[in-house]
């Protein structure tokens, strides 16, 4: 069996339609199509099944997805050794992240690595927590940006991000400095989808409120959207705020409250050489835009302050 033929199969299977595993591996609909077709014939069965809600796997096809799994991270595996031996020429990288590291982070990372090494090919895969730890169970990813590591993994910590309560316009509490939880238990509340946030979702079991949900949506937009028509408030971790542009009221939470940020992965030791190239990328290129925001954020502080102020630290 030919590995692409299985690699196009194990896409159609992930995405459940034909049409977006072509757009993600450059095959029109119908050589998709083609392609699972030539693979029944080889197996002698069907192993999809087509239906108005995409496709789905036939009970043969469920028994062999775990062998093509197998098969296509072995695969992977042998060249990775290759990509060592040869001093990582070419390869392939399959990070998994949450979105607003996609946009924030990972571009710069990708700019550095990549223009060291041109011949690793990267694949991005976004999702929430839940989703992100499967994938690393099922060899779907090499690792996982993250945040709140769930024991058996190791984890390289990057950064710590503030959460801020995010109010609309002409909100009775914009006056304020801090945001209790207890503050906005009235209010409606606009959050991402059932585990695609799990901070925000601890954050506000851990405070004993239980919040009005209004909206759900697992799109950052939708959500400041939302609240910038007064619909709602919301709890979001700064750097998702950072990354898109709004008008809405941003206060401290009270108590301060941080999302701690990372890189899971099951071994160090194992991971490919160009795992541990990249997250040694990661961790020197967050650390020197952690300390560019640091610098910003203390000329901003003394911006601030009156000369009155300044003459009396002087002294």
């Amino acid at each position: 069996m030919d590995i692409k033929k299985l690699e196009v199969l194990l896409k159609v299977i992930e995405t459940k339609s034909l049409t977006a595993a072509g757009n993600q591996l450059g095959f029109t609909q119908s050589g998709v199509s083609h392609l699972i077709k030539t693979i029944e014939d080889e197996f002698g069965f069907p192993v999809l099944i087509r239906g108005k809600g995409g496709v789905r796997l036939t009970e043969n096809g469920r028994a062999l997805l775990p062998a093509i799994r197998e098969i296509l991270n072995a695969n992977d595996h042998m060249d990775q050794i290759v990509a060592n031996i040869r001093g990582m020429s070419f390869g392939r990288l399959r990070i998994g992240t949450f979105a607003s590291a996609s946009v924030l982070w990972l571009p710069k990372i990708i700019e550095e690595f990549s223009h060291d090494y041109p011949g690793i090919q990267i694949e991005i895969i976004v999702g929430g927590n839940d989703s992100l730890i499967s994938q690393l169970d099922e060899s779907c990813i090499d690792f996982a940006i993250m945040s709140n590591p769930p024991q058996g993994y190791e984890w390289i910590q990057l950064a710590s991000d503030r959460m801020l309560v995010l109010l609309p316009p002409g909100h009775r509490l914009v006056d304020k400095d801090r945001v209790t939880l207890d503050e906005i238990d009235d209010d409606p509340f606009i959050l991402s989808n059932e585990g695609f946030d799990y901070d925000v979702s601890q954050i506000i079991k851990g405070s004993g409120i239980t919040p009005r949900l209004s909206f759900s949506t697992m799109e950052n937009r939708g959500i400041i959207a939302m609240i910038q028509h007064g619909l709602g408030v919301t709890v979001m971790p700064e750097m998702v705020l950072d990354s898109l542009e709004s008008n809405v009221i941003t206060k401290e939470l009270a108590p301060c409250e941080y999302r701690h940020m990372g890189i899971i992965v099951k071994s160090v030791h194992t991971a490919s050489l160009a795992a541990k190239t990249f997250i040694s990328y990661a961790k020197r290129i967050i650390s020197e835009l952690g300390k560019k925001l640091e610098k910003v954020a203390f000329s901003h502080f003394f911006d601030t302050l009156q000369p009155a102020v300044l003459q009396a630290i002087s002294f």
